[in-house]
């Protein structure tokens, strides 16, 4: 063999290693964004449930003072709408690690509400108990999405930082992702 064949062998092993290389990130990239998708879809529904689950002053119980539970709504709708917008800026950028940060604190913020002493005390009309058990059907399954894209952001993370993949993520721009951290809303 020539040295000019042997240099074209290299050459070739390394090309084709690097395109390997770039289809493997970018499919555990794929595969992080899927999983996000996921729980992208179970969030909304959860959010819109609380949004449009407001009683009508009629429902509401007569001997608790009306604005005790306007604000009660109000700070459950709030949370339900903080979630939507992060929620919606983390589907623009599901691998942003500011996005799912505001995400899951988010998330934290609307499970705090619905699980607030204020809000157990008006269960009966507050939360009828199949919005309840719609919530937490609903939660159940966002648990299982998010460990699902956080064992996908997981392994994106490793591979992104292997040796010598590494070098390759830093020339194509892979970033490390963040995991989600929140509280279960329904409990």
């Amino acid at each position: 063999m020539t040295t000019t064949m042997v240099l074209g062998l290299l050459v070739a092993i390394l090309v084709f290693w690097a395109v390997g290389a770039h289809n493997r990130l970018v499919r555990l990239r794929s595969d992080a964004m899927s999983a996000f998708s996921a729980l992208d879809n179970v969030v909304s529904v959860q959010s819109a449930l609380i949004r449009a689950a407001q009683p009508s002053a009629s429902s509401l119980e007569p001997d608790r003072p009306s604005p005790f539970q306007d604000s009660l709504w109000l700070r459950l709708e709030a949370a339900a709408e903080q979630v939507a917008q992060a929620l919606s800026n983390a589907r623009a950028r599901p691998l942003d690690p500011e996005a799912i940060r505001a995400l899951s604190s988010a998330y934290g913020v609307m499970a705090d509400a619905w699980r607030s002493p204020q809000a157990q005390r008006l269960d009966g009309t507050l939360h009828p108990q199949d919005l309840r058990a719609r919530l937490a059907a609903l939660d159940e399954q966002a648990v299982v999405h998010a460990a699902n894209f956080d064992a996908s952001v997981a392994v994106y993370n490793v591979a992104i930082r292997q040796f010598p993949a590494l070098v390759l993520a830093g020339i194509w721009h892979f970033r490390p992702a963040q995991t989600l951290e929140w509280s279960r809303a329904a409990e």
